[in-house]
């Protein structure tokens, strides 16, 4: 408490958390009321214009990238508004609008035509890829704004199609159908994410708000528009132009701290490069929203060279290979866990099988195992990475790889493997040394994502519902395993330990590591092994300013 003999004591101060009001309480000198004084730093058309348009505490009971996002969408949504005005015209004339000839039973068939298309689109678009849409939210709502800006180019075209205006008005009717359910269900992915203190229902009423007040603003814009300069096809495409920027910019401001696969394959490639947990934000702006899953530039592919698929069968691969030896092998390496990964070596493919009561937190581990175990097998087929490659001196994992490369009992012999394929799969004891691995590392990446803000709770990873069933299966106890409020390493203790476990797992069943002389020397020019012998291994990286280096903590 502050006292003054001219201004009196000040008793209590409050102030309103999501502006600037502030309130004192206040005992004058010589007087026993208190008189409350009130504090504005802001007119009050800004409290009411906030009030109407933005969550109530905000900024505090939104995620940080809420402003960025909403400023960008707002921009797209005014752009949208104009340039679907400008179609709606074409529409109206298609149909019939102002033309003599046409009748109203002729422009209701059309009108029924295009909306039965419609909803048979929007069915069979939520039955094809309503599961994709919560983990490529913003691929998709990307996609989303660009169908609608082909849709309302082939309405503005329709002059064009005097002969054809129905089947054209179906086609479009079927794309805004998919944008429909596209730009929705991402919406509310969006909205989910921005209210972080379950106000969902308020946050997407204020975006409901927003959307309004600028639809109205963009409708007499572009009533001017008409009135001015007519049906304008430059205006037409300049706004095209700008709702795709925006989209995209909008997009991009989005920070998602749950993993996807595309964010879950960069944080462990930069996880096993430079020896780093990069941040949300980092991998987000780095996230591949566009060309993303697209023929032979599969993510999984590029960086860990197998196709990962979680939470499928094994009856494909008995099919190809029904030795019931290979199954009871894996069945034992994979007891102790809560799913067992089956490789297909031929087709490149590797199958994540989830067992009954694999938790999200087991889904996570299953898949740092499979990229593990890919890259690996990767290695001992002589099959170059970009995760091989790194500046100065060779990574704890890429000398993992090279002395696995060369060690004979890495390897067994890949049933139908064909010219130009792998022609080796991993042996019994190569997935037993690849589990000791896992089971060291996954706790310390687990609590590196925590710590660098990832929510691990849930994650948007495409699984299948195929599981084991009646598995007997226990939690293997390792005293490597961190508490959750449990610092990671000392100073100067390095986060990633496959250099450590070189020489504490690699000598299997009493077996030296026999290394083939020159093993490395034909491969790509750009890679880093060297000889084990030569190799120095940095205990960290330089790490960028957006990326904590937890060797540093």
């Amino acid at each position: 408490m502050s006292k003054s003999s001219n201004e009196g004591e000040i008793l209590l101060k409050e102030k309103y958390v999501s502006s600037c009001k502030e309130r004192l309480y206040i005992k004058p000198p010589e007087q026993q009321n208190i008189v409350i004084l009130e504090e504005r730093r802001f007119s009050d058309i800004i409290k009411w214009f906030t009030q109407i348009f933005l969550p109530q505490g905000y900024p505090e009971s939104v995620s940080k990238d809420y402003l960025p996002y909403q400023v960008w969408d707002t921009a797209q949504a005014f752009c949208s508004t104009i340039s679907g005005i400008l179609a709606t015209q074409e529409v109206l004339r298609g149909v019939g609008v102002g033309d003599t000839n046409a009748t109203p039973l002729a422009a209701t068939i059309t009108w029924v035509l295009k909306d039965g298309c419609g909803h048979i689109g929007r069915i069979l678009f939520a039955f094809s890829h309503g599961t994709y849409l919560d983990a490529y939210s913003k691929k998709w709502r990307l996609y989303a704004d660009t169908l609608n800006d082909a849709a309302m180019c082939i309405e503005i075209a329709l002059p064009m199609f005097r002969n054809y205006t129905t089947f054209a008005l179906c086609v479009s009717t079927v794309m805004k159908a998919i944008v429909g359910v596209a730009g929705g269900a991402t919406r509310v992915a969006m909205t989910q994410h921005h209210a972080i203190r379950g106000n969902m229902a308020d946050v997407s009423a204020k975006d409901s708000a927003q959307e309004t007040a600028v639809n109205l603003i963009a409708s007499l814009t572009a009533l001017l528009i008409i009135t001015l300069f007519g049906n304008s096809i430059i205006i037409f495409i300049m706004m095209i132009i700008l709702h795709i920027t925006f989209n995209y910019f909008a997009v991009r401001a989005v920070c998602l701290k749950t993993l996807n696969e595309p964010r879950f394959l960069q944080v462990i490639e930069t996880y096993l490069k430079k020896e780093v947990m990069a941040t949300p934000c980092e991998i987000n702006q780095n996230e591949p929203i566009i060309f993303y899953q697209l023929g032979p530039n599969l993510l999984d592919l590029k960086i860990a060279g197998f196709q990962i698929k979680l939470g499928g069968s094994v009856k494909s691969f008995l099919e190809r290979n029904p030795n019931a030896a290979c199954l009871k092998v894996l069945s034992e390496i994979y007891e102790r866990r809560q799913y067992m990964l089956v490789p297909d070596v031929a087709s490149r493919q590797l199958l994540v099988v989830l067992k009954d009561a694999a938790a999200p937190d087991d889904v996570l581990c299953a898949y740092f195992h499979a990229v593990l175990l890919s890259i690996v097998m990767c290695a001992i087929n002589d099959h170059y990475l970009p995760i091989y490659q790194s500046t100065g001196y060779p990574r704890p994992f890429a000398l993992v790889c090279q002395a696995l490369q060369a060690a004979e009992w890495s390897r067994a012999a890949a049933d139908g493997a064909a010219a130009g394929r792998f022609s080796y799969g991993p042996s019994a004891e190569l997935a037993r040394y690849v589990d000791k691995l896992v089971n060291k590392e996954w706790h310390r990446m687990r609590a590196g994502m925590r710590q660098t803000g990832w929510d691990l709770n849930k994650h948007l990873l495409m699984v299948d519902e195929w599981r084991i069933c009646n598995a007997n299966a226990t939690v293997e106890p390792s005293s490597n395993k961190l508490h959750l409020n449990e610092e990671i390493g000392e100073p100067g203790k390095r986060l990633i330990a496959f250099d450590d476990l070189v020489g504490e797992y690699m000598d299997i069943d009493s077996r030296e590591l026999a290394m083939k002389p020159n093993a490395f020397e034909s491969l790509p020019s750009g890679m880093v092994f060297r000889r084990q012998s030569d190799a120095k291994v940095l205990n960290a990286t330089e790490a960028k300013p957006d990326v904590i280096d937890l060797d540093k903590q």
